[in-house]
């Protein structure tokens, strides 16, 4: 457990200082994450960014880089929790959309947060929340248990619940909020099993989680694409998209595959937007591994 307090520590020294300050000790984190990350990921990603964008290998090359720089800042921003509540929020995210979220929860039927490994996810989470809606984020248990502790203890710290991706308890935690007319965190922009449907993110195909719209079709809860990004002047900016509702039709599977669709052509205009802020690294077309890794 010397890692949790070890991150306790270090989040009480990061609250201390000035923001100035703390910036430039995530972005030389930042740097120091490149030169761990492991050679064939990074080749990945280049590769991967060249194909989707159509951008020179330089410009591929820096944008992979700059995905990667990016969590430092992140793990930063993450440690700066405590000083987070409903008065301050404001002043750190700047929403567009919000009203989009209003309209939507006074509906009465919970909703569905969507969206991807985009820019700072967690502070999205803890934006939502700290706006007053009663929200459930679905996370991937850590493999680090001291980790594990830490990251959930500070999502519920910002007024978020936790629930786990997998196993039954998961699923009857998301169902039951539903329910009770709150809203669901969900990230679909990766496929951890051999479960999904099959749609095409740049034109390759992907599988992607089905869990939203599954979950819309069978509450009847509205779908809000939710992005967050870091502006030009250093700010952080989150951007809800107008909500829909996916059809319940007949043809259950159609319904499923055109909310699934609409869901990955969003995520795939964010990352056209400011493609540095996704998470290049991941294998997402889940060919880098026997492309570039050498045994």
């Amino acid at each position: 457990m010397l890692s949790y307090y070890v991150m306790k520590l270090l989040s009480k020294i990061f609250c201390l200082l000035p923001w100035s300050v703390v910036l430039e000790f995530g972005n030389l984190l930042g740097r120091l994450a490149l030169k761990i990350v492991p050679t064939w990921r990074m080749q990945m990603a280049a590769a991967n960014v060249r194909e989707c964008l159509n951008v020179s290998p330089e410009e591929a090359q820096e944008i992979a880089e700059q995905s990667v720089v990016k969590f430092g800042r992140m793990i930063m921003e993450v440690l700066r929790f405590p000083l987070l509540n409903p008065a301050t929020i404001q002043s750190v995210v700047k929403t567009d959309g919000l009203e989009y979220l209003e309209e939507a929860y006074a509906r009465g039927k919970g909703a569905l947060m969507c969206t991807g490994h985009f820019s700072n996810w967690e502070l999205l989470g803890a934006n939502v929340a700290l706006h007053g809606y009663p929200m459930l984020s679905i996370a991937r248990k850590q493999n680090n248990g001291a980790m594990d502790r830490f990251i959930n203890e500070y999502r519920e710290l910002v007024g978020q619940k936790v629930a786990f991706n997998h196993g039954k308890e998961g699923v009857l935690a998301m169902g039951r909020y539903l329910k009770e007319k709150h809203l669901l965190g969900i990230l679909y922009d990766q496929d951890s099993s051999d479960t999904g449907i099959k749609t095409k993110l740049f034109g390759k195909e992907v599988l992607t989680p089905v869990g939203p719209a599954v979950f819309s079709r069978t509450f009847g809860c509205p779908i809000l694409p939710i992005f967050m990004h870091y502006d030009p002047d250093g700010g952080c900016r989150a951007k809800i998209y107008p909500p829909f509702y996916v059809e319940r039709t007949e043809d259950k599977e159609k319904d499923l595959y055109l909310a699934t669709e609409k869901l990955i052509q969003i995520l795939e205009q964010e990352i056209r937007s400011n493609p540095s802020m996704w998470f290049w690294v991941h294998d997402r077309w889940k060919d880098g591994k026997k492309r570039f890794r050498k045994n």
